[in-house]
C-alpha cells in the first residue's frame, strides 16, 4: 500500500478558523518517482480543484490523481470537528434556491450527499449535473478495494485536520 506525505502545516493555511468552509484535497501520485508515495494538494474552492486537474490532465502529466477528498467543516458535521469524505463526482450542478436557478460546483460524496464550497446541496434542489471528474467507483458497482483505500486517507486525513486546528 502506498504511503501518504503529508503534515499539520499543510492544512494550517486553509483551516478556517471559525469551520464556515470547506476544502478540497487532492491526492496525487508522482509518475515518475520509483516510491508509491502520496501527497496532497488542497484547495479552498472547487475552481482551484478544477484549474489543477486540468494541468494533470495532458499527456505528459508527471503526476496522477488517485482521489479527491472533501473537508467538511464542525459547522456542517454532526460531530462537531472536521471531517472528511471520498468525493466520488466532481460536478456542475444547477440547483433552486428560493425559486432562483444557481450554476455551481459541488461535489458528490461517498455518503451520497452535495457540498458546494460552502454548503450542502439537497439532492431536491438539484436540477441539472454535469460530471467533470468521477472516481471509478462513483456508480453502482463499486470497487471495494479502491473504496476502503479512499476512507483509509480520508481518516487519516481527518485526524491530521483536527489535530492541526488545536495548533497555536
Amino acid at each position: 500500500m502506498p504511503s501518504l506525505r503529508v503534515s499539520l502545516e499543510t492544512f494550517s493555511e486553509v483551516i478556517d478558523r471559525n469551520g464556515q468552509s470547506t476544502f478540497l484535497i487532492i491526492c496525487v501520485l508522482d509518475l515518475r518517482g520509483t516510491d508509491d508515495v502520496i501527497e496532497v494538494v488542497v484547495c479552498k474552492t472547487g475552481q482551484c480543484a478544477l484549474d489543477f486537474l486540468n494541468r494533470l490532465d495532458r499527456p505528459n502529466a508527471e503526476q496522477a490523481v488517485v482521489g479527491v477528498q472533501l473537508a467538511l467543516p464542525p459547522q456542517m458535521s454532526k460531530e462537531a470537528k472536521w471531517m472528511v469524505q471520498p468525493v466520488l463526482d466532481f460536478t456542475r450542478i444547477t440547483f433552486d434556491v428560493n425559486m432562483h436557478l444557481t450554476d455551481t460546483y459541488a461535489y458528490r460524496v461517498a455518503s451520497g450527499q452535495y457540498f458546494t464550497d460552502d454548503k450542502e446541496i439537497s439532492a431536491k434542489a438539484i436540477r441539472s449535473v454535469r460530471s467533470i471528474y468521477q472516481a471509478s467507483n462513483a456508480e453502482l458497482q463499486a470497487d471495494p478495494e479502491l473504496s476502503a483505500f479512499q476512507f483509509w486517507i480520508a481518516k487519516i486525513l481527518r485526524n491530521l485536520i483536527n489535530e492541526a486546528c488545536t495548533l497555536p
